[in-house]
């Protein structure tokens, strides 16, 4: 079984020796991926909350908050009025165009995440397996471009996606559990981005049998960290928590890997090395 604390002392040893490197792919990464749609949820969490804790107080016939009186009927009034804005906006041509310009968005977004995210993610993972052997070039990133892979990855990791999607809508419990069931399939096709998505999906699930509650405490075991790097409004994760991160988790990848290997559910011709 594997133990955390060696799992991380190896990944920081690996990550250090190709620091510059490493830090730059993680900082492409973010990039790419990270922030997006960050601050709508937050804006409308303040929009609730500032309605929900105004001091309007409630006696019997009127609303009164900060020296100013509201009868029922000036509140019927509002109302009213709010209704018929809302309806004149809806029957307008600024609602469609509204509506347009949101799924456009999302398209853009969603071709983005399949084309450039995925597989920079698959490429960073490369990466970070590769480092622990030789140093590896920045071209590792956009290796699946190069492999004639990149309609599998794209299918096999929207598949992922969606199943953790669908998961999670029977509460959180049971998307989270799925979402560490398929952690290992991002690695997996970074190492062979020919396999099929049905073999990804079982050895990934394979190799997480017995192994998602640990993993998840590694998880909990940089929280520390990530604190201390929004103190440094992440620059320290930039230069420091991020790379160590990705290192601890190939160095998690390569046991479960040769955990694999040795038991015999995978053959060397599916995981043929980095």
């Amino acid at each position: 079984m594997w133990i955390r604390s060696e799992l991380k002392e190896r990944g920081k040893i690996t990550f250090k020796r190709f620091y510059w490197k490493a830090v730059l792919v993680c900082f492409i990464c973010l990039l790419l991926s990270g922030g997006l749609g960050s601050g709508a949820g937050s804006r409308v969490s303040d929009t609730y909350d500032s309605f929900m804790h105004n001091d309007y107080n409630y006696t019997d016939d009127y609303y009164y908050g900060n020296d100013e009186y509201y009868y029922d009927e000036d509140l019927d009034q509002e109302a009213s009025d709010s209704f018929n804005i809302m309806e004149e906006f809806f029957a307008s041509g600024f609602f469609l165009l509204f509506i347009g310009i949101f799924i456009l968005i999302f398209i853009v977004l969603f071709i983005i995440k399949l084309l450039i995210v995925y597989p920079i993610e698959i490429g960073k993972n490369n990466f970070f397996m590769g480092i622990r052997e030789e140093e590896k070039t920045l071209d590792s990133l956009i290796f699946i471009y190069k492999s004639g892979q990149l309609k599998n990855t794209i299918f096999t990791m929207f598949m992922k996606g969606l199943f953790q999607f669908l998961w999670s809508l029977l509460f959180i419990i049971p998307g989270i559990i799925k979402a560490y069931e398929y952690r290992m399939i991002p690695y997996i096709l970074s190492e062979n981005p020919d396999i099929s998505r049905q073999r990804a999906f079982e050895i990934s699930k394979r190799m997480m049998g017995g192994n998602k509650w640990n993993t998840f405490v590694l998880d909990l075991s940089f929280l520390g960290w990530e604190i201390l790097s929004i103190f440094t409004i992440g620059i320290l994760g930039i230069f420091y928590v991020n790379p160590y991160v990705q290192s601890t988790n190939a160095e998690l990848y390569a046991y479960l890997r040769e955990d694999a290997l040795k038991n015999g559910y995978v053959s060397s011709s599916e995981l043929i090395g980095f």
